[in-house]
């Protein structure tokens, strides 16, 4: 019975640990000038997306598991570390022509930032997991 009981404690804790692996990765996405404010953030299970610097006009709505695996898969392919240097392709959000955009990937605990870029015009490097953060949100939706 005790033999058992280690199997079990054992098997709980990889369960525990691969669902903490899972949540420890998020994403957010902010797009922003000075009159206008969106915020997407994604988690394994949920998708919020907020309109408004006031958070009134807030959705939230489930992430389908398909499209969570696709921005883990993307995820997987860049230096996180490296994630700031990454250089933008336009500069249209220094003179207010796009909205400044930026990324935000939180894993274990650590958050790795983009620089500022065209919303709309995501660096290459990053344009998987932007794409589909603009896809799962409402931000289109009026």
């Amino acid at each position: 019975m005790t033999i058992a009981l280690a199997v079990g404690c054992s098997s709980t804790k990889k369960a525990t640990a691969k669902a903490d692996t899972a949540n420890s990765l998020s994403f957010e996405y902010t797009a922003s000038t000075r009159g206008l404010y969106n915020k997407v953030i994604v988690t394994q299970d949920s998708v919020v997306t907020i309109k408004d610097h006031e958070m009134k006009n807030v959705s939230t709505k489930s992430l389908k598991k398909a499209d969570w695996d696709k921005l883990v898969a993307d995820t997987e392919k860049i230096d996180l570390t490296m994630l700031e240097g990454i250089k933008a392709p336009s500069t249209k959000h220094q003179f207010d022509g796009a909205l400044g955009a930026n990324l935000k990937v939180i894993k274990d605990g650590k958050e790795y930032n983009s620089a500022t870029f065209d919303h709309g015009t995501p660096p290459a490097e990053i344009a998987g997991i932007v794409t589909r953060i603009l896809t799962v949100s409402d931000l289109q939706k009026k």
